[in-house]
């Protein structure tokens, strides 16, 4: 998916200057090959994944022997991104490295590439990879290749076992051999390097299916030869027959001995036989007249008699083993036709074998094959060894089994121990285990259909999965709960439905149409966190939130402190539904109530509330406006307190304390607290024998008021003993306090260490509240935080002034990466991990929704703190108030981490990610916005429409009682929010940027759309299942039924279905608001009433005997939400169900491959290589029909897509008091982009301009009047400008290129809107702005922005 920005503030292009710029937003999630290595290091299993342009490298970690009830896991150590699309991927060993190198070839310029990890970690390195050697075949193919054609089963590689050579096939009759320099020990040399110079062999096979190298004798017993590398080659000849030959790779002489040559054609002048020789030609493999439905073979390990092994055939309707020097052909028939997507061996060789194991591992050879419809089989061949280890070892017996059905594997890789990666194109990749008995199967895609009772069991569990969103041939974008939902029919409904324009100012939901076969899916894609909301009460006025712990060693929290205004209320959670204010009872049993602290002034608002530990002191603290209050935890009584009103502590009586404003604390019993007249003061609970009191440390004077203070300690590096002896909680204390100022533009750090007492040794000396760093806000503050590390008292300011920055809200926080791999190598040596993990930060909330960050650090001898890598977001337009939100980490170490909540009107997560083996030098903050919607009242329609909530105050608040240990033990976050009426306790999603929700239908989806009106999902499906009778074959070919599915907008509950007609296929699915207006009468203000939205539904008759359909129609669905019954008593639904009905239909002379909304309530459609404007006219009966409006217009090969602006507020008028310009856009198969305008004075569309160049359009876009964006079948984006105003008919008639770009991937749509939260400041006049959606066929996302200035 791609999403781009798009300006426009003159209607004349000239005026405008246009750029853009793509980036990607979510990664390809297919695998087209995994291989394992040792890529981390010897010993290591890793697996290395080819996704698109990306190359991952997991790390297998199997389970200690002592613990049974942990899992394998794969976690992701590394990714790199690659310049071109990965076609193929290689292991190789080099003896004298210490790791294996990862060998590829890419599509884009057929460039190869050894690569191995430079170094021993990855840790805190971009790339922590070392290029052994690349290389492209770019001008081979104009010279060498003259004449040749691309291989048509893509790129084929094989490596030989020896290590000897590669072979390559990328052109056809042409083999390309790579020789490897098997002795290379990483040091380039002028005539050593790791691969030799490559040669070109012409072959006689001109369809080549699949190449493998023969396997050699290992042992001695064999024959004592070593031949020249056997290439084998599966191909086809010209009348569709498959047979398998093997030739020989001369490297001396760099030619290629073929399998006809005669015996001594290889020998070499010397009369050196071992390294030069061909096998005897009885002994050369041959196979003629295979399975026709042959797509790969198998190299076999060699028999104890042979020097050479065998091959396998995987066939469509059988596997063959072959061996022609041995005589032995063996096949294994398969029921039904069984298409064999992937295989892997299973290589169990771990060293410490009994020889009882390597005598049964001797004695049979286990592949395991990957089909079509994602069953794993094994495939045991059984050699001739005896039980004492006696024996020829010759294949005599095949057997196949079936375990189970994961995913539609396009790569399998054996890691051990029964477990395998399942790398899939077409579906979520898995790491699964094979069990020793089968279990029964958890559930059925296919619903309630009736199942095989073979198949109801499976010898297959999953241990992870691994999102792949591609691939996706269609999506659609639905509002968040921000944007309204429409009602049909509604006077206050827009004449269209203005989703284009709406989706690009609104945060929007990517629905995709992902997956084929049984992993066909619909993904929701949305940016963001999630919450899950448990409970909420009506509890308006609430001004602050703090969680406690009844005891400072808990876990869960037991209290929720509020403060409202001159009051203080407490919930607190109750084992039972006692207490009537948030109860809970799905989980049988915990509530919160209201309950009271004696301790706790509960008549006046809290500043701050918290757990305490002095000591043995276990206390809880309540500030409030006239003192300061502690408590003890198990009596809950108060035991200590401090008013600025009494006479005995060290201030002066003459000068009476004001009331307290603000006030923070730490766990350690730290407390800073500000009064009026800028007084700071700085107390610390202490604990004596008898009980605990509060002590005045130290009090300073400001020079302003003081508008907030922070003084969180930072963490130590993760890998220090968070916990004690005894698995306490350590406390710490804080050695700096943040304070913020009204009317100061600036933050000031001051210091809670008295280095002038203790530290004589430093240079640097400060006392108890010495303002050690002055913190301009403005920008430009970074650079001076960096400048003033040195000096003894920082004062970091610049010239703006930092305007209108006053700090509202601080937060001192260490954050720890949320890197995709927890672990990473240095941590797994046990070691700390690196800095780079760990970041001390201060955040910074601004009064007009701004968040600034800045890195915080002690430099130099003298210890002084700095600050720099300054950064400012804009989170929203209210203030922002700062929390940490901490997760279970006491009871999974491996999940803990820190982020922070900034409330407001887009309340975010802060957090912490890279900087952990990825691929980012150093972590990066990251902002994820928590979606927080409500649904208002119905209305009169039965709608409801849906807004977000602005949070005015959160805490965190844990409690296993009220939530799952599955969310509070994982890592998740929970957490009380409220607004300004309602409080609300939920769980919130992993913090991630995208979450990606998945609903498997069993069947390939096609096309999709989000109607508003009926909050459905439409979904065009090709149904494989559907059953075809005699009537549906033509030429023997069955017909795969397609339908039309509606689910649920909020359920995803299917609630209809329509089966279209035998060799029906959908080509165009969309929702658009119809009007029943001629479209030659000018358009009314109030004529609103007549737009009724509609589902329009283009198919195509698909008939074998067609090159090009002649035959299709247009479905009008109408599909409204209330609380109507079907008409059928099967589809009766209790509850608010939805009434589908087929409003009409119009048969077509073609296939209709678009459909587009237009002006006036119209919608173009294209027919074949026709364009037609067509209405919907309705009777008194309700009884609509679509027509043809005028003369379409006929000038395309195939006319695959269209595009206006009908939906959009960017239009062109065509004159003073005139109707806008009613232009579109058509995207051709072959000839590129033409605009059309449609005139209603003369019901014609008439072709005003095109692009002359020849491009293969796959998905286009009007981003304005004048300027259009398309993508072509070479992964190319380009941008045309159409000069309406040029002085030249040439030059108006012409579309001019005025931008290109190469995506590497092929976009099949492009979609105005957002899948952030737009600005709310909005655009000035000079650079405004929109987005763009786009996806292609390997999910990649990208975001692919354009910008128009005024030059």
């Amino acid at each position: 998916m791609s999403a781009a920005m798009i300006t426009n503030n003159t209607n004349d292009p000239s005026l405008n200057e246009i750029g853009h710029y793509v980036v990607t937003s979510h990664p390809p999630g297919s695998v087209l090959s995994a291989v394992r290595c040792s890529f981390f290091g010897d010993g290591s299993v890793d697996v290395a994944i080819a996704k698109s342009n990306r190359l991952e490298i997991r790390q297998y970690r199997a389970c200690p022997a002592d613990d049974s009830s942990s899992d394998p896991s794969l976690p992701l150590l590394l990714t790199l991104p690659i310049h071109g699309r990965i076609t193929s991927l290689l292991s190789i060993r080099f003896p004298s490295l210490p790791r294996d190198c990862l060998f590829f070839t890419t599509e884009r310029g057929s460039t190869l590439s050894v690569t191995e990890l430079d170094g021993s970690d990855v840790v805190g390195r971009q790339y922590p990879v070392k290029t052994h050697v690349t290389g492209s075949f770019a001008n081979y193919a104009a010279s060498i290749f003259s004449g040749g054609c691309q291989s048509e089963c893509g790129p084929l590689v094989a490596l030989d076992e020896r290590k000897r050579c590669i072979a390559l096939h990328m052109y056809d009759e042409w083999i390309t051999i790579l020789p490897i320099h098997i002795g290379y020990d990483g040091t380039m040399s002028k005539r050593s390097g790791p691969l030799g110079d490559a040669f070109h062999v012409r072959i006689e096979e001109k369809t080549v299916l699949s190449m493998a190298f023969l396997q050699t004798n290992k042992s001695s017993s064999g024959k004592g030869k070593l031949y020249i590398p056997q290439l084998t080659l599966l191909h086809q000849d010209v009348r569709g027959f498959q047979h398998v030959i093997t030739h020989g790779v001369d490297l001396s002489k760099k030619s290629l001995v073929l399998h006809s040559a005669p015996d001594n054609a290889s020998s070499s002048m010397e009369g050196k036989p071992s390294a030069t020789t061909m096998p005897p030609p009885l002994e050369r493999l041959k196979k003629t007249r295979i399975d026709g439905g042959s797509a790969a073979i198998v190299s076999v390990p060699a028999s104890r008699t042979s020097s050479l092994g065998g091959v396998l055939i995987l066939g469509q309707r059988q596997i063959t083993y072959h061996h022609t020097g041995e005589g032995i052909t063996r096949t294994l028939p398969v029921g039904g036709d069984l298409l064999l997507y992937s295989y892997c061996m299973v290589n169990e060789t771990h060293g410490d074998e009994t020889e009882d194991e390597r005598q049964r591992q001797a004695a049979q050879l286990k592949y395991l094959l990957g089909d079509e419809m994602g069953r794993i089989h094994v495939l045991t061949l059984l050699r001739n060894v005896a039980s004492d280890g006696k024996g020829d070892g010759c294949v005599t017996t095949l057997l196949l089994e079936t375990l189970g059905t994961a995913s539609s594997s396009s790569a399998l890789v054996y890691l051990g121990h029964g477990c395998v990666f399942v790398g899939s194109q077409f579906g979520d990749s898995q790491l699964v285990k094979i069990l020793d008995a089968p279990v029964p199967l958890s559930g059925s895609i296919d619903g309630g259909e009736e199942k095989n009772p073979l198949e109801e069991t499976t010898y297959l569990r999953v241990l992870e999965e691994y999102t792949n969103l591609g691939p996706i041939v269609d999506f659609d974008l639905r509002p968040c709960g921000d944007g309204h939902v429409s009602g049909g029919g509604r006077k206050d409904d827009s004449r269209t439905t203005k989703r284009t324009t709406g989706n690009q100012h609104h945060q929007s939901v990517l629905v995709t149409c992902s997956g084929v076969g049984k992993d066909g899916s619909v993904r929701l894609v949305r940016n963001g966190v999630g919450m899950m909301e448990h409970a909420e009460v009506e509890m308006p006025g609430i001004k602050g939130m703090w969680s406690l712990r009844r005891k400072f060693s808990d876990e869960d929290d037991m209290f929720l402190v509020q403060s409202f205004v001159r009051e203080t209320r407490i919930l607190g959670v109750h084992s039972s539904g006692s207490g009537d204010e948030m109860d809970e009872s799905e989980d049988g049993g915990a509530a919160l109530a209201e309950v009271t602290i004696p301790g706790f002034d509960s008549s006046k608002s809290t500043l701050f509330a918290g757990n305490v530990m002095v000591g043995r002191f276990d206390l809880m603290l309540q500030v409030v406006q006239d003192g300061i209050r502690v408590v003890d935890s198990e009596s809950l009584d108060l035991v200590s307190e401090w008013s600025p009103f009494s006479s005995d502590d060290d201030s002066d009586a003459d000068e009476p304390l004001g009331l307290i404003t603000v006030a923070a604390a730490n766990e350690s019993g730290q407390i800073v607290v500000a009064l009026h007249g800028g007084i700071l003061m700085y107390f610390l609970v202490e604990g004596l024998e008898s009980s605990p009191m509060i002590r005045t440390v130290k009090r300073t004077t400001l020079d302003r008021e003081i508008s907030c203070i922070d003084l969180n300690p930072f963490e130590p590096i993760r890998g220090d003993n968070d916990m004690d002896l005894d698995g306490e909680r350590i406390v710490r204390s804080s050695e700096l306090v943040a304070v913020g100022l009204w009317d100061d533009f600036s933050v000031r750090l001051l210091s809670l260490c008295d280095n002038a007492k203790t530290s004589s040794s430093l240079n640097h000396k400060c006392s108890l509240l010495d303002q050690v760093l002055h913190i301009n806000l403005g920008a430009g503050s970074a650079v001076a935080g960096e400048k003033a590390a040195t000096q003894d008292v920082t004062d970091v300011e610049n010239g703006d002034g930092g305007q209108h920055m006053m700090a509202r809200s601080l937060c001192l926080v260490s954050f720890y990466s949320h890197a995709s791999n927890n672990t990473s190598l240095v941590t797994k040596k046990g070691g700390s991990p690196a800095m780079g993990n760990k970041a001390d930060m201060l955040l910074v909330g601004i009064g007009d929704g701004k968040l600034i960050s800045f890195a915080v650090a002690q430099t130099g001898l003298s210890r002084c703190w700095s600050v720099h890598s300054r950064k400012e977001v804009s989170l929203g337009t209210h203030g922002i108030l700062l929390m940490r939100l901490r997760n279970g980490a006491h009871l999974n170490p491996e999940v803990k981490s820190t982020c922070v909540l900034a409330t407001g009107d887009r309340p975010t997560v802060v957090y912490l990610t890279g900087g952990n083996g990825g691929c980012s030098t150093n972590p990066k903050l990251c902002y994820s916005t928590i979606s927080l919607t409500v649904e208002d009242d119905e209305e009169e329609d039965g709608q409801a429409s849906h807004r977000s909530i602005t949070v005015n105050a959160a805490s965190s608040f844990r409690s296993s009682q009220l939530f799952s240990s599955a969310y509070t033990n994982d890592g998740h976050y929970s957490l009380c929010v409220c607004d300004e009426n309602t409080l609300r306790l939920g769980v919130i999603d992993d913090v991630q940027k995208l979450h990606v929700t998945s609903y498997k239908l069993g069947m390939t989806p096609r096309r999709i759309a989000y109607h508003e009106a009926g909050r459905v999902y439409c979904v065009g499906c090709i149904d494989g299942d559907a059953a075809g009778g005699s009537g549906n074959q033509i030429g023997a070919e069955l017909n795969m039924g397609n339908c039309v599915r509606f689910f649920d907008g909020s359920s995803f509950e299917e609630i209809n279905r329509i089966d279209l007609e035998p060799f029906e296929t959908i080509l165009s699915l969309v929702s658009v608001s119809l009007s029943t207006n001629s479209p030659r009468t000018p358009q009314r203000q109030d004529d609103a009433k007549d737009y009724k939205p509609y589902i329009l539904i283009g198919t195509a008759y698909a008939y074998p005997d067609e090159d090009e359909p002649t035959q299709g129609r247009v479905l009008v669905v109408e599909c409204k939400s209330g609380h109507a019954q079907l008409k059928s008593e099967d589809d009766a639904w209790d509850g608010d169900s939805r009434d589908v009905r087929q409003i009409t239909q119009m048969p077509t002379r073609g296939g209709v491959y678009s459909i587009c909304p237009f002006y006036n309530g119209t919608v173009l459609l294209t027919v074949n290589s026709k364009t037609h404007l067509c209405q919907l006219s309705m009777d008194n009966d309700q009884r609509g029909e679509l027509t043809i409006v005028g003369a379409g217009h006929h000038g395309h090969m195939l006319s695959l897509c269209l595009s206006s602006l009908a939906n959009s507020s960017d239009t062109v008028s065509s004159g003073v008091g005139r109707q806008p310009k009613q232009l579109a856009i058509v995207g051709d198969l072959m000839r590129s982009i033409s605009l059309v305008e449609y005139l209603p004075k003369h019901n014609v569309i008439e072709e005003l301009a095109r692009d002359y160049n020849a491009n293969f359009c796959t998905a286009i876009e009007m981003l304005t009047s004048a300027i259009y964006l398309g993508s072509e079948s070479f992964n190319n984006l380009f941008i045309l400008r159409h000069n309406a105003n040029a002085s030249s008919e040439e030059a108006r008639v012409r579309l001019d290129t005025v931008g290109e770009y190469h995506l590497g991937e092929m976009p099949n749509k492009f979609m105005g809107g957002s899948l952030i939260m737009p600005n709310q400041q909005g655009y000035s006049s000079a650079d405004s702005g929109g987005s763009l959606t786009s996806e292609d066929v390997n999910s990649s996302p990208v975001k692919v922005s354009f910008d128009q200035k005024r030059k």
